[in-house]
């Protein structure tokens, strides 16, 4: 069980608990501030954050090891995320009673267009994302929330888990979540200093991913899926293996394997994953 589900799971996995998601802890005038005036210039600063941090690791990696802990601790208090597996992200909108399409941010400052990746995930009203101002994008005919029924996002969300997107959830001002992200490392900047650097701004997910090796038939498509760099093909066995030590449990390698060869484990049985969050 992640630190999050201790403190604010009450017994349950964190992102299960609806006051994690209640809109009395909207009344927290910083976290409102937050939401209204700063989250998309969060994304534009930590573009170029992020992009000096990585110079910096290439050069100096000792340099950002020693900076990594005040980082993490910085991000669990403020904006902070978990990877999780699809059937989890459809259990968070089966509850939900509001969910908008909005643009993804990190996409935007890549590529300079709108690619509707993320969900704004309310238990309200209010809803938070009322607060957000999308002029952001700039355009009018993109700065708007597209209000979406259950089944239709669940559909979508679907979609971009067959293209091999990983799911993520995130607060503002932590414990209050209002966010479902899906997004790859080549645009997220969360993976890119968490994977990349090993500054942690997300955990890993509650499950973990393993092989069957009766099953698999070595046809490597785990690998090219995932991006945690968790899988490698043994030549002797012809087969691939999953290092728990590595697999954040998105379970983007399962959607990709035609052998039915990969299945989810609750973490916390796994004798290595168990310990690494």
């Amino acid at each position: 069980m992640c630190e999050f589900c201790s403190q604010h799971g009450e017994g349950k996995k964190w992102y299960l608990n609806v006051k994690n998601y209640g809109t009395d802890l909207l009344d927290n005038l910083e976290r409102k501030e937050m939401i209204k005036n700063t989250y998309f210039e969060i994304m534009r600063k930590g573009n170029k954050d992020v992009n000096r941090l990585e110079k910096m690791f290439v050069r100096n990696p000792k340099v950002i090891a020693r900076m990594a802990p005040a980082y993490t601790k910085r991000m669990k208090s403020f904006h902070f995320g978990q990877v999780l597996p699809l059937e989890h992200i459809h259990e968070i909108v089966s509850l939900a009673n509001s969910i908008v399409r909005i643009a993804c941010g990190c996409r935007w400052e890549v590529e300079k267009k709108e690619s509707r990746y993320c969900y704004g995930i309310s238990f309200g009203p209010p809803d938070w994302y009322d607060e957000i101002d999308m002029d952001f994008f700039g355009v009018p005919d993109i700065a708007r929330f597209e209000h979406m029924e259950k089944e239709n996002a669940l559909k979508c969300i679907d979609e971009t888990d067959a293209k091999g997107l990983v799911h993520s959830i995130w607060t503002f001002q932590t414990p209050f979540i209002g966010m479902i992200c899906n997004c790859d490392i080549s645009y997220c900047l969360s993976m890119r200093t968490t994977v990349g650097m090993n500054m942690q701004s997300m955990f890993k997910a509650e499950v973990v991913a393993e092989t069957d090796p009766d099953k698999c038939n070595g046809c490597k498509a785990c690998i090219d899926a995932c991006q945690f760099s968790a899988i490698d093909y043994r030549d002797e066995q012809d087969n691939c293996r999953i290092d728990p030590a590595k697999c954040y449990g998105c379970g983007v390698c399962r959607s990709r394997c035609t052998q039915d060869a990969i299945s989810m484990r609750d973490r916390s049985t796994h004798p290595v994953a168990s310990v690494l969050w």
